[in-house]
């Protein structure tokens, strides 16, 4: 079995990625994620209301690049990558080493310089990690409306970031729960399937992947031959949401070996996640 070398390029439909997005960028990238263009009208300015959130849809050349649905029946493919939408290179190299940086400072702070990764989480789903929460990346007032149209700098801090995904993608009025840090050890640290809790959270788990490129198994909760793999490179940003947050266990294999996605395997180096999820409320919860 071969093991990685290099990702596929997606680039075209990632060149929004190495700045913050002005209004006409964003506009652009979610075009491109979206299967109704009547919601990009010349009218829109490119904030994501919830209209817009609802037709986001992975484009098909990154599905054909980033999934393995040979386990999913075709005429369930659509819903799966309606309901896990994947942007590669969501980070610039920069922005991806100013998240490592501040993940890893943040971990330190919180556990201590010398705290060994841990063995098993409280409820056995994740092995040798760390964990901590970021409550003060909550999130960074939106650029002024004077500088929205122009070119932007970089995004310097994670609050900056974490606003940037919150409003470019989802609905404005959504609470959300505070940033979750996980970092998992190079070679051994995994995550066994699972559902994240239905009383913890919102419809929406969403992610940013750093350090290093993971493979996602999902596999349905009631039909487990029912199963599919997503290739997460470092820098991309990605959520599941509805059916496939409900209905699918994730996870990331534990064993080297079973960390492959189309017959590739892909090393084991260490990865943090930066993970966000919205708070669970009576009108987002989808019944759950």
């Amino acid at each position: 079995m071969p093991t990685a070398t290099a990702l596929p390029s997606v680039l075209q439909y990632t060149q929004k990625i190495s700045s913050a997005p002005s209004a006409h960028a964003t506009k652009s990238l979610i075009s491109h994620y979206s299967t109704s263009a009547a919601e990009h009208s010349p009218t829109n300015d490119g904030a994501n209301h919830g209209s817009t959130y609802a037709t986001l849809t992975t484009p098909p050349a990154i599905v054909a690049t980033h999934f393995d649905l040979s386990k999913i029946p075709t005429a369930e493919h659509a819903q799966i990558t309606r309901d896990f939408i994947i942007v590669p290179n969501y980070l610039s190299p920069q922005e991806h080493d100013m998240m490592v940086e501040a993940a890893t400072k943040k971990l330190k702070r919180a556990l201590g310089k010398q705290v060994r990764y841990e063995d098993g989480h409280f409820d056995g789903v994740i092995t040798r990690y760390r964990e901590c929460s970021a409550s003060d990346w909550g999130g960074a007032p939106p650029a002024p409306a004077s500088v929205q149209g122009a070119e932007q700098k970089e995004r310097q801090t994670p609050g900056e970031v974490l606003q940037a995904i919150k409003s470019h993608y989802f609905p404005q009025d959504w609470k959300w729960v505070a940033p979750h840090i996980l970092e998992l050890e190079a070679g051994k640290g995994g995550i066994k399937p699972h559902v994240d809790h239905l009383e913890a959270s919102g419809q929406v788990v969403a992610g940013l992947c750093l350090g290093s490129t993971a493979v996602m198994e999902l596999i349905h909760d009631k039909e487990p031959s029912k199963s599919f793999r997503v290739l997460l490179p470092k820098g991309c940003f990605y959520f599941q949401r509805d059916s496939v947050r409900y209905q699918y266990k994730h996870g990331i294999p534990i064993e080297p070996e079973d960390h492959q996605f189309k017959g590739t395997v892909y090393p084991k180096e260490k990865r943090i996640s930066v993970m966000l999820r919205n708070a669970l409320e009576p009108a987002h919860h989808n019944g759950h």
